[in-house]
């Protein structure tokens, strides 16, 4: 079976100058099967950015990592501009429209003076593929390192295996994730006018690649990555 999925940083709902953007039609411009978030922003007592998206556009199987407890959307410090003075908790988001389950996520550790304590990437089984969503830090000297943790966490399951997410790291860097190999190519950072590509797609032995790309701004301070899977 093929299906596709999507990757795509939400920088909390917020473009590069702190403004709000419209993150629903921002999920249902990628047109995919599986969407996997980054920097999702859950305000307390609401659902979070990605669950209501996921609700609007129609995916039925959801799950979501929180990556910090409560904490000041200004502490993130996730933009140079004025944000909403709201508290809530920020962390990863998977919707699919295909059957999907959620094992345990895997730690990966912390780094010196990232404003998030310890991360974990979080992972889901849809059609006997292994999905994994990440968001490295981004103490750049520090990502190879929680890279490489996350490969020997993932060692225990031979199952096909795809690793997605805002990685923090340049393309050459990413050999770190090796056996997992880069499948997208392309600029997606800062997202209106890229210069960097910080957001990868790795797949795993086993898996087949029909397409992969880059896609255009969408409203965050990254551009998503899309890819179909055979």
């Amino acid at each position: 079976m093929v299906f596709s999925l999507a990757s795509i940083n939400l920088h909390c709902g917020l473009d590069h100058r702190g403004r709000p953007f419209a993150v629903k039609d921002a999920i249902a411009a990628l047109d995919t099967d599986v969407v996997l978030v980054q920097e999702n922003w859950s305000r307390t007592g609401a659902d979070s950015l990605a669950a209501q998206a996921a609700a609007d556009c129609g995916y039925t199987a959801y799950g979501e990592i929180a990556l910090t407890d409560e904490v000041r959307l200004a502490d993130l410090e996730i933009s140079r501009g004025a944000v909403p003075d709201e508290t809530g908790t920020w962390g990863l988001a998977l919707m699919s429209r295909l059957p999907a389950s959620f094992p345990a996520a895997v730690a990966i550790g912390s780094a010196p003076r990232d404003v998030v304590g310890e991360r974990a990437a979080q992972v889901a089984h849809i059609e006997g593929v292994r999905l994994v969503n990440v968001h490295l830090t981004h103490r750049v000297l520090h990502g190879p390192r929680q890279l490489r943790r996350l490969v020997s966490g993932l060692r225990s399951d031979d199952r096909p295996t795809v690793v997605a997410g805002d990685f923090n790291m340049f393309r050459p860097t990413i050999a770190f994730g090796h056996p997992y190999r880069p499948v997208v190519r392309g600029r997606t950072f800062p997202a209106q006018r890229p210069l960097l590509q910080l957001d990868h797609v790795l797949a795993g032995p086993g898996v087949r690649v029909v397409r992969a790309e880059v896609l255009p701004s969408c409203g965050s301070d990254h551009r998503p990555v899309r890819v179909e899977l055979g």
